[in-house]
C-alpha cells in the first residue's frame, strides 16, 4: 500500500469518526432539550409527565408519518404523472379549442 493511500485512510476514518460524534452530540442535545421543555410544560401546566410524554411521542409519529409520505418515491411518482396527465388534457383541450 502506498504511503498516500494509507494517510487518505486515516484521513477518512477521522473524518467519519468527527461526524459520528457530531451526530451523536446533536442526538444528545435533542433529547435533553425535549427533556427541558417537557419538565417546563409540566410546571406550567401541571400535567402527568406520562401524559406529556405520550404527547411528545404522538407528535413525533405525526411528523416521521408525513415526512415518509412526502420523501416517498410512489408519491412523488403519483404527483409527476398527475402533473402530466393535467398537461396532456390540456393541451389536448387548446388543440379542439382551437380547431
Amino acid at each position: 500500500m502506498s504511503i498516500n493511500r494509507k494517510e487518505k485512510i486515516q484521513q477518512e476514518i477521522r473524518r467519519r469518526a468527527f461526524q459520528r460524534f457530531d451526530f451523536l452530540r446533536d442526538e444528545k442535545l435533542k433529547v435533553q432539550h425535549t427533556e427541558h421543555t417537557l419538565d417546563a410544560l409540566q410546571q406550567v401546566t401541571g400535567l402527568p409527565r406520562m401524559e406529556l410524554e405520550t404527547i411528545a411521542e404522538e407528535v413525533r409519529c405525526s411528523f416521521e408519518v408525513y415526512e415518509e409520505k412526502f420523501f416517498s418515491v410512489k408519491n412523488q411518482a403519483a404527483m409527476v404523472l398527475g402533473s402530466f396527465g393535467l398537461l396532456i388534457l390540456l393541451v389536448w383541450l387548446l388543440i379542439i379549442w382551437l380547431f
